[in-house]
């Protein structure tokens, strides 16, 4: 374990994922992207992030929940696939990628119309 860096880590994933590895890559960089030009809407707008995160947190989270259902089908796996509790906890993981991206550009999307809305007037 020594030799082990992030080179051999970046080519293990080219090996086992190919083309996959940089669409992935790309959507994250295009997702990470979004979530920073939306913060700096609203910051820019006087807005708080509340209800943005909020909407990716709830929605991101049913994604989650989803993708961890459909999680069997995804893998090629049977519908035993649930057998321990560590099966569940490994397709957990494996739906928080989705997930992750669902939400991400959720809050993209809400934070650009949260923005782009008239500011609340001041009662006296």
């Amino acid at each position: 374990m020594s030799d082990f860096n992030p080179v051999t880590l970046f080519f293990i994933l080219s090996e086992s994922m190919g083309g996959w590895l940089w669409l992935l890559l790309v959507a994250a960089v295009l997702l990470l992207g979004g979530i920073a030009f939306g913060l700096g809407r609203l910051r820019r707008a006087g807005r708080p992030a509340k209800r943005p995160l909020m909407a990716a947190a709830i929605v991101g989270t049913v994604a989650t929940i989803v993708f961890t259902f459909l999680m069997p089908a995804w893998t090629l796996a049977g519908i035993d696939a649930f057998a321990s509790a560590l099966d569940v906890a490994i397709a957990v993981l494996l739906a928080l990628i989705p997930g992750i991206m669902i939400a991400a550009l959720v809050f993209t999307m809400a934070s650009l119309r949260c923005a782009s809305r008239a500011p609340r007037t001041q009662m006296a």
